[in-house]
């Protein structure tokens, strides 16, 4: 879920902050500050999350990019801003592919100058972060809405909360190819060969075609297997979401998989696609908010504050609305739409296929490799 195009032009940075303060630190939170929020571009790089920007205390938050997955969190920040303008908030827009590895250099080789210091983050990437401890707790009598957070998606020792979660299905375009997939083992279908676009070291093709080959995420070999052997499947391998619409747009590419509400937002815009949940079921995707573990007790303090607001159950309601997803908690506020919808009830996403995200994070760098020599080195 929910990655998206990225950002070029300025490192995928968008500044945002408030106007100069009047206030002093002491009595940042909690108090009424002056105008709006101003949103800008930034410089290039990575603008330092270590605490301090232009005199104000200083944070950077990731956001996906694309499909409205920005417009909540902006607002939510906009009056956090508004609220406390001794505080500045960078936005890091892109996806999860792209910006982990940048988290995890930052960290090792600037551990006072994040690359992001919380945000959001999807199921393979927020378990990559729990095996590399990249993650803080958050804390209850600050994150008061974690309470709200539906038992599925809640996190041992409050390191993060679930927050949204959508499902994957296949989606193919009608003019390439008319007759609607019905079954995951398509993307291995000779008849799609060289027709299929999907993420680079992204696993769940990998899952899929372990666990309907007598495998599973702890017997992967079964996976690797089919995908060696059709390896001639691939169109390209991707890591933006605008190269799948491309591709699959232009009909160079005709079968993915993908997810619901960024689907759907696609063929809503005119995209000749199709989304189809397979005979075997969709695959359940959560999204998560979390912190970096290294940050000082004010920005955990902020950055507490703005997941907190992104719990409240208008906001949690509004974000699920404006992406197509489902919130993750019991007390969302949804629209006559959103109830109606039945691909966005929360039971969807829990009969789905569920996926061991913690088991794929602790073989991911070995899959890494495997994936490497096995089968993109047979790619056509």
């Amino acid at each position: 879920m929910f990655d998206a195009w990225t950002v070029h032009g300025s490192g995928g940075v968008l500044t945002m902050s408030a106007p100069e303060p009047g206030l002093s630190r002491r009595r940042l939170f909690g108090l009424a500050g002056g105008a709006a929020a101003a949103l800008a571009l930034g410089g290039c790089g990575s603008l330092g999350g270590g605490g301090s920007k232009d005199g104000k205390l200083h944070l950077n938050m990731f956001i996906w990019a694309g499909s409205n997955q920005g417009v909540l969190p902006r607002e939510v920040v906009k009056q956090f801003l508004a609220e406390n303008p001794e505080v500045s908030i960078d936005f890091v827009e892109s996806n999860n592919t792209v910006t982990y590895p940048k988290m995890v250099a930052a960290k090792k080789t600037t551990p006072d100058d994040n690359y992001v210091d919380f945000g959001f983050f999807n199921a393979s990437t927020f378990a990559q972060g729990v095996e590399d401890e990249m993650w803080d707790a958050l804390n209850p009598s600050v994150v008061t809405n974690m309470s709200h957070v539906l038992k599925p998606y809640q996190v041992k020792d409050n390191m993060g909360a679930g927050y949204q979660l959508t499902v994957a299905g296949l989606l193919h375009n009608k003019k390439v190819a008319p007759a609607a997939p019905t079954s995951w083992k398509a993307l291995w279908d000779p008849a799609f060969a060289g027709k299929v676009a999907v993420f680079d070291y992204q696993w769940i093709p990998l899952v899929l075609a372990a666990r309907l080959n007598g495998g599973s995420e702890k017997n992967i070999d079964p996976g690797f297997k089919v995908w060696a052997e059709h390896a001639g499947q691939f169109k390209a391998l991707l890591n933006s979401n605008d190269q799948l619409l491309n591709l699959m747009s232009s009909g160079d590419a005709a079968l993915s998989y993908w997810w619901y509400g960024i689907s759907k937002d696609w063929i809503k815009g005119g995209a000749p696609f199709e989304y189809v949940t397979p005979a075997e079921g969709a695959v359940s995707f959560p999204a998560y908010l979390a912190m970096v573990s290294n940050l000082n007790s004010e920005q955990k303090d902020v950055a507490q504050q703005i997941i907190n607001r992104l719990l409240e159950a208008k906001a949690a309601g509004r974000y699920a609305d404006l992406t197509g997803t489902i919130a993750a908690t019991d007390n969302a506020v949804l629209t006559e739409r959103q109830k109606k919808d039945p691909a966005l009830q929360p039971e969807v996403g829990q009969k789905a296929m569920q996926f061991d995200w913690g088991a794929i994070a602790s073989q991911d760098a070995e899959w890494r490799k495997r994936w490497d020599s096995e089968v993109k080195s047979r790619m056509k």
